[in-house]
């Protein structure tokens, strides 16, 4: 996600009671997480096994302060920047500082999962409260000075909020979205870097785009950025407490969304009008955004002994929000043609955007458009005919529509009647089949979710009273309505351990209580983390398991 804050499209009449009815029908309680205490790590177990060899590979060149402001007014690079452009894009750094300096790693161990690699996910808003979050992830006491007052004064809230943060610092793998470098919003701060020194990780960054609007440029007033620091690096980054062995960022050939072109097109009454709305509503604010590049996918492969070849494949994504479902549908398509190959252990997680709209600008004639070639605004009309209220017909089928998918990306799809266009994206998951026959684990049972549910991707993913748990959050959301799950951890077991337990997800969580724990919230996503056990862990067998 990016400034341009999910809310909805232009509504009508329907939408806007339907989203009263559905607040007052349900609440906002997540069910309790009775398996927490199985997520505490009580000690952590050395790894005196290392790879041959330790890369270490710095971030090509960056262009000069003239050589970005040349591509704010011509997005066009000349023949000699290009090169160096396509360089940086597509060899990203890799910083095994942590392992250089501490040669023997470690894993986490308990009594119920063993020894056990724990990943997390998280985006953190354009890197913009980074000071803010180094201070709680290097010290307790400053975690503890930013919480509420109800939540010091509250003791279960006060250790559930230790737990929480516990549980993302002892994180093994991290991946982190929206990283800058070298940008004025972020106090030119090398993000990942700050973040990899203050939970001594090794770390690879991969830029995914250039910032290049002529408002961070100082081309229109304000105050000019500094153009011996002005880098302007936006990108995504994974963070390791074991050799990074190989990083490889791709460019995605399916870029739905021009983040220069499209920027530029002129906002229209409509695209005013649903801004001013989603600003009085929800606080959310919109703002051009010109950049240099699109979305990409970044591999990350660790050294990971207990894993067969000892090695670990990171795939994170940060899928385009600014297109409907079937563009990111596209995008993830193309990223899942690549990996199939990969024989070994796969990870992918990231950002994927699961929105059900799409959040880019509109105007009355895409509106026109998409009305008149969706089947569903033909059989509303045909409904209304017969309907003895006026609109009861449709206005009773988005209702229920709009319960049903409400928080839950994973709602059954039910062409014309009650549809839920983002369960594509999941079900191209589900369906998903390496060469050697793996999948992506989609279970969900009793004993190892964080709280007990038993759906599918309950396991890796935390399920919530309806749907799954949001990550994500408009600054004034109401009620259950402007939060949405936007962020997933996907886990492929090694073929030989396929159908056991062992490297499979268990006790996936949304970590909320760093967002609403904090008098002042470190990011608009909440962090997601799951534990994958290196053997088979010593717990009671499932109770369900779909």
């Amino acid at each position: 996600m990016s400034a341009n804050h999910i809310f909805t499209r232009p509504v009508g009449l329907n939408r806007l009671l339907c989203v009263l009815a559905t607040g007052w029908l349900f609440g906002c309680n997540s069910a309790s997480k009775k398996n927490a205490p199985l997520t505490l790590d009580t000690e952590r177990i050395t790894i005196t096994s290392s790879p041959a060899s330790i890369p270490q590979r710095p971030l090509p060149p960056s262009p000069s302060f003239s050589q970005l402001k040349a591509l704010s007014i011509d997005p066009v690079p000349s023949a000699q920047l290009a090169p160096q452009l396509n360089r940086l894009l597509t060899s990203p750094l890799i910083a095994n500082i942590a392992s250089k300096n501490h040669p023997q790693s470690s894993l986490s161990q308990n009594p119920h999962l063993g020894q056990f690699l724990r990943v997390a996910s998280w985006n953190i808003e354009k890197s913009l409260r980074i000071p803010q979050l180094v201070a709680i992830l290097k010290s307790e006491e400053a975690f503890k000075q930013q919480l509420k007052p109800e939540i010091l004064s509250n003791p279960a809230a006060l250790q559930e909020a230790l737990r929480q943060r516990q549980r993302l610092i002892s994180s093994d793998v991290l991946l982190l979205q929206e990283m800058d470098i070298g940008h004025p919003r972020s106090n030119y701060l090398h993000a990942t870097r700050e973040i990899a020194k203050a939970l001594d990780m090794n770390y690879s960054f991969a830029p995914q785009q250039l910032e290049i609007d002529p408002a961070y440029l100082g081309l229109e007033g304000g105050t000019p950025p500094d153009p011996k620091r002005y880098q302007g690096l936006f990108g995504i980054a994974v963070l390791s407490r074991q050799p990074i062995l190989s990083a490889t960022a791709f460019p995605l050939q399916t870029q739905p969304y021009d983040w220069y072109q499209d920027e530029l097109k002129p906002i229209t009454s409509i695209e005013k009008v649903r801004r001013f709305a989603a600003h009085v509503l929800v606080h959310s604010q919109f703002q051009r955004e010109l950049k240099y590049g699109g979305r990409i996918f970044f591999r990350v492969d660790l050294f990971m002994p207990g894993l067969p070849a000892s090695r670990l494949s990171i795939i994170h994504n940060h899928l385009e929000i600014k297109t409907t479902t079937l563009g990111r549908e596209a995008q993830l398509k193309e990223i899942l043609n690549y990996i199939r190959p990969i024989p070994h252990a796969v990870i992918m997680a990231g950002d994927h955007n699961s929105a059900h709209t799409d959040v880019s600008a509109t105007s009355l004639s895409r509106v026109v458009r998409r009305a008149s070639t969706d089947p569903q605004t033909w059989i509303d009309a045909a409904a209304n005919v017969w309907s003895v209220v006026p609109d009861g017909i449709s206005l009773g089928r988005s209702i229920l529509n709009n319960v049903k998918n409400l928080h839950n990306p994973l709602a059954a799809h039910i062409p014309l009647i009650f549809p839920n266009q983002t369960r594509r994206l999941f079900k191209t998951i589900e369906d998903f089949r390496f060469d050697d026959g793996g999948h992506f684990d989609t279970r969900g049972d009793r004993t190892r979710s964080i709280n007990g549910k038993s759906s599918h991707f309950a396991n890796s993913n935390q399920r919530y009273w309806k749907g799954l748990a949001p990550t994500f959050r408009v600054p004034r959301p109401i009620g259950p309505f402007g939060r949405t799950r936007l962020d997933w951890i996907f886990v492929k077991q090694p073929s030989e351990w396929q159908n056991s337990y062992r490297f499979a997800p268990h006790f996936g969580e949304t970590l909320e209580m760093l967002d609403k724990g904090l008098t002042t919230p470190l990011s608009d996503h909440l962090p997601i983390v799951v534990d994958l056990p290196l053997s088979e862990p010593q717990l009671a067998p499932p109770k369900s398991t779909p």
